[in-house]
């Protein structure tokens, strides 16, 4: 999902990777888009918030298939 499309959603901006329901690890990009660093979130609560965040993308987001024969079209 494009990040314009997530804050369209009401999904937030933050780029981030959830591990095990356990772990979300969110990613820091600078003006350019160049990953500058990292930040783990271990808090339960803080987990549950960014788990409630990905599950609710996947109802508003395409299959991977079709996201990727959008790339190709441009």
């Amino acid at each position: 999902m494009w990040r314009k499309d997530a804050v369209r959603a009401h999904l937030g901006d933050e780029d981030f990777w959830v591990f095990d329901s356990r772990m979300v690890v969110i990613l820091h990009f600078d003006d350019q888009d160049v990953l500058g660093d990292l930040e783990v979130i271990t808090e339960p609560a803080a987990v549950l918030r960014y788990c409630q965040i990905r599950d609710a993308a996947v109802h508003v987001s395409k299959p991977y298939d079709q996201f990727a024969a959008q790339l190709c079209q441009h």
